[in-house]
């Protein structure tokens, strides 16, 4: 069946996004090489980060999407379980991972906890900011958009995970310290994004708020990259695979997926009058 103009006009602005999002990497990219200039604060990674959240106005303003289901309103009340599971997932599966690798011999877990705990805090503010650029796009605008078309709403999370692992991968160096080889490393990565991607989506829909997904975001880059960029997690060689708390680790995909999916049951429970 042909789409109606409203649906097909979606779909193309929705095209537009994803190809802004996976090309602004690489455009970032090249900025940053020909200015020889790579270290944090580049101007390439400000296009990366800014094209995303600058297209989705752009289609919002002047393309037709309209803002009706950007989901600004915080929309706290009735909705505590979702706003707690956004602010206390991250810091429990670090946890739990983080103690699994070193019970399992997987992984070093050293450093004074009040260190951590300081170097958590610091991080939350430009966390913060940086992450209304990437959820104001992400579930701000490319999966209420797409849901808001009627498709199912996995399918959605997938498509929206794809888009959004990709759009990592010019950066990827920015993130993750590995000497794995990028065949292997960027599939599972990709598979650990999804699984955000569905989780994330899940809570936006829970709360018709964009902001649980802005925190739950925050709070995940401050302890995870704390965590392991400041090499209080250090996994042991060939171990980072399953026992990192980041996306590409097995444990944190399998956590995260099992999160995402009882919450899509939840959810689905909930519809039925369950």
């Amino acid at each position: 069946m042909k789409p109606s103009g409203a649906e097909g006009r979606t779909l193309r602005n929705v095209a537009i996004f994803s190809a802004a999002a996976l090309s602004c990497g690489w455009l970032g990219r090249l900025v940053d090489l020909k200015a020889e200039s790579d270290a944090g604060g580049s101007l390439g990674q400000l296009i990366w980060i800014v094209v995303p959240l600058l297209t989705m106005t752009i289609l919002r303003t002047r393309a037709g999407d309209g803002w009706k289901d950007f989901g600004l309103r915080p929309r706290m009340k009735g909705n505590g379980f979702p706003y707690a599971v956004s602010l206390l997932f991250f810091p429990v599966l670090a946890a739990l991972v983080a103690g699994a690798g070193a019970l399992l011999g997987w992984a070093d877990v050293s450093g004074p906890a009040s260190s951590l705990i300081a170097g958590v805090f610091a991080a939350l503010l430009p966390q913060f900011v940086k992450n209304l650029f990437e959820e104001f796009a992400w579930r701000g605008y490319m999966a209420p958009r797409l849901l808001g078309l009627g498709y199912p709403r996995l399918a959605v999370h997938v498509a929206v995970g794809l888009v959004w692992g990709a759009w990592h991968i010019p950066y990827l160096h920015l993130f993750f310290d590995t000497g794995e080889s990028m065949a292997t490393f960027i599939p599972r990565m990709m598979i650990g994004v999804v699984a955000m991607a569905v989780l994330y989506g899940e809570i936006r829909l829970a709360t018709g708020s964009v902001w649980p997904a802005v925190l739950m975001h925050t709070v995940g880059n401050a302890v995870v990259n704390t965590l392991v960029l400041d090499r209080y997690f250090v996994a042991r060689e060939g171990y980072g695979w399953i026992a990192a708390p980041s996306p590409e680790g097995l444990l944190a995909i399998a956590l995260t997926g099992l999160a995402g999916l009882w919450m899509y049951k939840r959810a689905g429970a909930k519809r039925r009058g369950g």
